[in-house]
């Protein structure tokens, strides 16, 4: 049986208590949903997305800069070398036959070399033509993911600043509650709460003979004495069952 010395006010101020943890509890699950918001982070995997694509194509880019500059200076080295050998052949520098000769197949050769590594650089610049469209594009996307996440996760911080600003407003009443109800049902109170998923006291419905809680008939005989004053644990589930008076029904 339960103790019968509290007072119908300690019962009522038990309650009190009971439904501001229950406000307590619903804003933190409240603040913890809105920071784990699935389109906060469906957002936030778009961008990673979006910038994973940009860095590709950046990347794509810049190869393509660098092979078509590398095959324009290789060109122009062999272009070079053309120019200086014919100068010689031409110049009278060379007397030998055999020796314009060898200089002759190496310019030929020279001039494929630089032909070949013009080719390459001309297609380098074609591919590049067609990538940095695509760059900017990814550009683009990355810009407006990025414009839908900050938007979704500063109404998130909206939402979340409001309910920490309830939550903050709560601390203090919910001192002053704790304050009005006797020590040791407050202890009692307070570790069924935890073990209960923070519900520790429910009221009996003197109509119904329910228990407020988990919504079970309470057997008469335990009904009987919480409403005689004495405050009792809910069979069904755990709870203490207090019964503040006809008016509180």
């Amino acid at each position: 049986m339960g103790d019968t010395a509290y007072q119908r006010s300690d019962y009522r101020n038990l309650l009190e208590l009971q439904r501001i943890d229950a406000e307590i509890g619903r804003l933190r699950a409240a603040i913890a949903r809105a920071n784990d918001d699935p389109e906060v982070a469906a957002l936030r995997a778009r961008v990673e997305e979006a910038v994973r694509a940009e860095e590709v194509a950046r990347e794509k880019v810049a190869k393509l800069r660098r092979k078509a500059a590398w095959e324009e200076q290789e060109a122009d080295q062999r272009r070079a070398q053309v120019a200086e050998m014919e100068r010689k052949m031409y110049g009278g520098e060379v007397a030998s036959a055999k020796e314009l000769d060898q200089m002759g197949r190496r310019v030929e050769q020279l001039k494929a070399e630089a032909d070949r590594h013009e080719e390459a650089g001309l297609e380098a610049i074609v591919e590049l033509e067609e990538a940095e469209p695509l760059l900017a594009e990814t550009e683009r996307a990355v810009g407006e993911a990025r414009k839908l996440l900050d938007a979704a996760e500063a109404e998130r911080d909206k939402l979340v600043a409001g309910l920490e600003e309830e939550l903050g407003a709560l601390e203090p009443r919910r001192e002053e509650a704790a304050r009005r109800v006797p020590p040791d049902l407050l202890a009692k109170y307070e570790r069924i709460r935890r073990a209960r998923g923070g519900v520790g006291a429910a009221a009996l419905d003197a109509a119904s003979g329910l228990c407020g809680a988990c919504l079970v008939k309470v057997p008469v005989r335990l009904a009987q004495s919480v409403k005689s004053g004495s405050v009792e644990n809910c069979e069904s589930c755990g709870r203490l069952l207090v019964y503040v008076g006809e008016e509180e029904d």
